[in-house]
Formats: structure tokens, sequence, C-alpha cells
């Protein structure tokens, strides 16, 4: 008891002793702070690194597929024409992001100054996984003037060829918004109707009964690539 008593007497009496507890006190307490402000001053970027996704540039890699049809179609009826989508017809690591259909005709009666015919185009929504209510679609066209016919559909969700900026812990994360093959694969379906149109002049003429339609099938694809940012 007599001993604790003389130790607490050092510490808090003898004034050597408070100095010499006053200059390690102060001497842990600078060593303390000093590694605590080197840690946030140069680990902070690194901390910061560690919880930040980073940011990748996605662009793509575009090819044209390019499939042609004729037919010769009757007055007033309907005849569709098949694009099937498989990966044997893409080829390996491709992915489908937009359909651009023409379909062209001319006036082939043979008669003077008969007047082109009546066709209409119809892409049916079905046979595929695509964005088919996607307001800047465009499924349907007529001409009664010879005019190419043109139709649109958007395929790959926000695929327009421009360039994209994802975020990922890898490459892989980054480009799994542009690597989901199920959209496009299958069979689209294009009904074309043909109703003929005859000059009436009173002059003997061949019976314009039919007319010869090309569908001009383009599949837009593309590859996704990223680098990071």
């Amino acid at each position: 008891m007599e001993e604790e008593t003389n130790f607490i007497y050092l510490i808090t009496e003898d004034s050597e002793t408070n100095k010499i507890l006053a200059v390690m006190l102060g001497i842990m307490f600078v060593s303390i702070t000093y590694h605590a402000a080197v840690f946030f001053h140069f680990k902070s970027d690194e901390i910061k690194l560690k919880n930040t996704v980073p940011d990748w540039n996605v662009l793509f890699n575009e090819s044209i597929i390019e499939s042609d049809e004729t037919q010769i179609i009757a007055d007033s009826t309907k005849s569709s024409f098949f694009l099937e989508v498989s990966e044997d017809f893409l080829g390996r690591g491709n992915f489908v992001g937009l359909l651009l259909i023409e379909v062209l005709y001319e006036e082939t009666s043979g008669n003077i100054g008969d007047p082109c015919d009546f066709v209409s185009a119809n892409l049916r929504p079905e046979g595929a996984l695509a964005q088919w209510e996607n307001e800047n679609n465009t499924l349907s066209g007529s001409s009664d003037g010879c005019e190419t016919i043109t139709l649109f559909l958007q395929i790959y969700p926000n695929f327009d060829g421009n360039n994209k900026t994802e975020s990922g812990e890898n490459m892989e994360q980054a480009l799994d918004p542009w690597t989901n093959s199920s959209f496009g694969f299958g069979e689209f379906n294009l009904e074309v109707e043909v109703n003929t149109q005859e000059l009436v002049s009173g002059l003997p003429t061949q019976s314009d009964d039919n007319e010869e339609i090309t569908v001009q099938w383009n599949l837009v694809t593309f590859i996704p690539i990223a680098n990071e940012l």
C-alpha cells in the first residue's frame, strides 16, 4: 500500500517526473497525429479509387447485312417476304441493332401513260424480339407513284450507333447492356399488297393484272468494344 502511495506521489507531486511524463505523452500525441495525417493524405485517393466504379466508353463496330427478294404479285392480293435471322446468318459475336427495309417497284404494264400501281407494305410485329412499340419505328407505308417505300424497326434498345458511357468494375460489366443476343433473332414477315391502276383512254391496251416488287432488307449489326475512361 505504501509503494502504491509513493507511485501516486511521484506522478502527481514530483515535478521532474511530471516533466518526463508530459514529454512522453507529447511525443506519443505527435506520433499518432503524424501517422494519421500521412494515412489520410496519401491513402485517401487510393481509398476513393477502391470505392469508385470506373466509367467505360462503349463504341460499336457496325456492319450491314443486305438481302433482297423479288416477287410478281397479282392485282388485289398480298404476298409475304421473309427474313430469317440466326447466328449463322449474322456471324459469331454480332448483335442486331436496327432493321431498314426498302420496297421498290416500277410500272411494268407496258402501256403508254399507265399510272403507277398502288403498293402498300406492312411489317408484322411478330416473329422476333424487337422494340415494336418504339415511337421512331415506321412499320407500314404505301405508294401510288412508284416511290420507294422505306420502313424502319428499332431492334436493340437504345442502339443508334453512337458511343455510350457505361459503368462497371471491369470490361465485361461495362459491355453487359450491349451483349443480349435475344434481340433480333427469329423471322421477320413483310406483307406487300398490290392494287393495279390503269389509264382509261378508250384505246386497246394490255391488261395490268400484276406488279413486280423487290424488297431490300438492310440489317444493321454491331460488335461492342469498351475502353476505360
